[in-house]
């Protein structure tokens, strides 16, 4: 999760389906949830802000309360892949290269989350949701009513609610939660979605059979959906998913239990899951049927509560990318001091020039003279120290150079006859090996050594002292 592990005292959730704006308000205490409240708003016509109003979060502190919101599983594409048993930042490597071979779009305009499975014979199995870039930036930007924690996957608040909220909740089986014009098929393992696909068909379509329950209407059904939800398994791995229980997500209304019968007539091992609002401490108002059209806000809120919390958090992944842009900025801005520090010793050595070429005038004058020789040693010094001047310039400029976005520095050591130094920090271990291969492809810079690197508890950045050497002059007896 993107920001802190802390569990809050209130849960708000909220997600638009095709029909309406759906919220929720929960807090755990004694080992239970409670429901605070819902609310919902139909979608036509209503914006995020106006929703964020009916449900109070413009005025209400938000201290004690952290807020997730849904994104539409339509716009996220999920991804399985196993790696070796390493490391997180060489996870996260192998994952960055897999999704440019797997994903449609170039990455720079997709944004990911993974999470990965216990592992097996020393192996891992990777979950990966991948969205477009442009279109989860615009939806941030939509719900910043919200003042979001986390942006999760809708899917993954069907299967957190579908655990705790319905009947037959187990730790691997498939889920299928049928929406109005959609139907989110998940595949389940240890208690969390390792795989997810949208089937492009809902309620609205399958109430247009006639009669599912008669013959032909039954046939008509399975040849159209079930055939459409054995295709989609196939996609999520079939082998694995055929092992699984099919349970569908019911409000114990008859639509469903057809579409459930005729599954089963397409030879599919389809079960009815139902809701229990045993399992939440609500309003005498609010019912079963309340719990399963409020599931997926629920299940998000179920998330946030859990200790740790474990979604495919999207909204993790622009809070970085914004980090890098302030990173990349403070870097211009720290460039930008440098920048105006050469200038100005710039402006010293020039002074210092003509303070010498004044100087040498005025000894040449004195050579008749009987103290000459001692202003001649002393222009001799004045030259050999001008001879030894580190060329500053040459070099803040290619400390600079090349690509270091993510790269803040803090500190300089810049002494003759020693190694040079300088310290810095960033957000991550590549961006420093970055930065290393960038000084080392400079023309003056030679022998660039991580001296040594730390990350920090909190920030999770990582700080890190490099020493070099600079043409002659950091070394012994040399000069520039």
């Amino acid at each position: 999760m993107s920001k802190g592990t802390k569990t809050p005292q209130v849960v708000v959730a909220a997600t638009r389906d095709d029909t309406a704006f759906k919220a929720v308000a929960l807090r755990r205490s004694d080992g239970s949830a409670e429901l605070l409240w819902s609310k919902r708003m139909p979608a036509d016509g209503g914006t995020w802000n106006e929703f964020a109003a009916q449900c109070g979060l413009a005025s209400a502190a938000s201290g004690s309360r952290a807020t997730v919101v849904g994104l539409d599983s339509t716009a996220v594409v999920f991804y399985k892949i196993s790696t070796p048993h390493v490391g997180k930042e060489e996870t996260a490597a192998i994952v960055r290269m897999q999704a440019e071979s797997l994903l449609p779009l170039p990455q720079d305009q997709i944004e990911v989350a993974w999470r990965t499975a216990p592992s097996t014979n020393g192996t891992v199995d990777v979950t990966i949701a991948a969205a477009r870039r442009d279109y989860l930036h615009r939806f941030a930007q939509d719900i910043r009513a919200f003042d979001p924690r986390n942006i999760l996957p809708a899917c993954e608040g069907t299967v957190r609610a579908w655990q705790e909220l319905f009947t037959e909740g187990r730790q691997h089986a498939v889920v299928l939660s049928i929406g109005a014009s959609s139907s989110q098929i998940s595949l389940v393992g240890n208690g969390l979605v390792i795989n997810a696909a949208v089937l492009d068909t809902g309620m609205n379509d399958l109430a247009a059979d006639p009669d599912p329950t008669s013959a032909s209407g039954s046939v008509a059904l399975s040849e159209r959906y079930a055939h459409d939800i054995r295709t989609v398994l196939e996609s999520l791995a079939w082998k694995e998913a055929a092992s699984r229980p099919l349970f569908v997500l019911s409000d114990g209304g008859g639509a469903i239990e057809s579409v459930i019968a005729a599954l089963r007539a397409a030879e599919l091992d389809a079960k009815a899951s139902l809701p229990k609002a045993a399992a939440l401490r609500v309003p005498p108002d609010f019912g079963s049927r309340d719990v399963y059209e409020y599931r997926v806000p629920l299940g998000l809120a179920l998330m946030r509560l859990d200790a740790p919390p474990r979604g495919l958090d999207l909204l993790e992944r622009i809070a970085e990318a914004r980090q890098q842009e302030q990173a990349k900025s403070a870097w211009y801005s720290t460039a930008l001091a440098a920048a105006l520090a050469v200038v100005m010793l710039a402006a010293l050595i020039v002074v210092a020039y003509f303070i010498d070429v004044a100087s040498e005038k005025r000894l040449t004058a004195l050579v008749s003279q009987p103290p000459f020789k001692e202003a001649a040693e002393r222009q001799a010094l004045l030259r050999t120290v001008a001879r030894h001047r580190p060329d500053m310039l040459g070099l803040l400029t290619e400390l600079s150079a090349g690509e270091n976005n993510g790269i803040v520095l803090d500190d300089f050591h810049f002494k003759k006859g020693q190694l040079a130094s300088i310290s810095g920090r960033a957000d991550n271990m590549e961006q420093m090996w970055k930065y290393q291969a960038n000084l080392l492809d400079q023309k003056n810079i030679k022998d660039v050594e991580i001296t040594s690197q730390s990350q920090d508890a909190k920030s999770k950045k990582i700080t890190f002292t490099m020493a070099f050497h600079y043409k002659n002059f950091t070394k012994k007896g040399g000069s520039l």
